[in-house]
């Protein structure tokens, strides 16, 4: 009988017959047919339960306790008995380092779920469409306080380099490639000044895209020029919220776990994806941009 955390449980014989067709269990000491759901067959047949060569006398005692298994080694193996391939196709018989870039990838297309409900359905303006994936990603080395600090700071110093070129009418693309070249010299400047301030965890800044900084830099400066500071600064802090969204969510262990052990979520992801794709209603900050019109109505 199984029980929880039961010692020296004490082995219950039945007795089997043959009608003909299949052997039916009965409880000698009941009658009762069938075996309960509460107990497991330990031994069958007419061989003793065990044998015992060179000794006087063994005792056997049977001792139960509750465990739990995952439900993923549930299935693998209800797949193995049913002789399926497709108890293979699983993400966890690949190689330990595949397995860990799978589960920062399969992330993702939830990253870019949160900026398409912010920029759909609630009008958050940000710099690019997949920029603060980028940046959320990112935040998952940094932690999300200090890759705010170091997003900022890189930011703002390489917006006020960036208008001290704009007085050298540079071409786009060798002012891109000069903006990233500042871009990486900055982020070795912080790397070597926070080691030598102790500061170990700003030494993952390197995992920061370059590219990308080099780029939201670029772009809130021609928008500054274009529509002004307010306008910057709104996709700016906009993009860092959206990114900050990004972060929570990518690193959430219950959702990291779902995603890897049924990647069949990404079709779900789709799914929304398309369906938010023919959404044509009014954004959540528009109500607010044209709550005057309304009250004037």
């Amino acid at each position: 009988e199984l029980a929880d955390a039961a010692n020296d449980v004490l082995p219950q014989i039945m007795i089997q017959t043959y009608n003909g067709e299949e052997w039916l269990t009965f409880n000698p000491e009941t009658g009762v047919s069938g075996i309960p759901a509460n107990h497991l067959i330990w031994k069958i047949g007419d061989d003793p339960l065990y044998t015992l060569k060179g000794g006087d006398s063994a005792e056997v005692k049977f001792s139960v306790t509750k465990s739990f298994i995952e439900l993923l080694e549930v299935a693998k193996l209800a797949a193995k008995e049913k002789g399926s391939i497709l108890g293979k196709f699983t993400l966890f018989s690949l190689p330990v380092d595949s397995q860990n870039t799978f589960s920062l990838i399969l992330m993702v297309p939830l990253g870019a779920l949160i900026v398409v409900l912010m920029r759909t359905f609630i009008g958050v303006q940000t710099f690019g469409t997949f920029m603060p994936i980028l940046i959320a990603v990112a935040f998952r080395e940094t932690q999300l306080l200090w890759g705010i600090v170091l997003f900022t700071v890189i930011v703002c110093i390489g917006l006020l380099i960036r208008l001290y070129l704009e007085r050298l009418r540079l071409l786009l693309i060798p002012r891109l490639a000069a903006i990233l070249v500042i871009v990486v010299m900055l982020m070795l400047l912080i790397s070597f000044t926070t080691s030598q301030l102790g500061l170990d965890r700003l030494l993952s800044i390197s995992l920061f895209p370059m590219v990308i900084l080099a780029m939201t830099i670029e772009r809130m400066s021609i928008t500054w020029e274009e529509s002004g500071g307010q306008t910057a600064l709104i996709q700016g802090l906009g993009s860092l919220l959206v990114a900050c969204l990004g972060y929570l969510v990518m690193t959430n262990q219950h959702l990291n776990y779902l995603m890897f052990a049924y990647p069949e979520f990404l079709i779900v992801i789709l799914g929304i994806c398309i369906w938010m794709g023919s959404y044509t209603g009014y954004r959540v900050s528009e109500l607010f941009r044209f709550r005057e019109i309304k009250t004037s109505a």
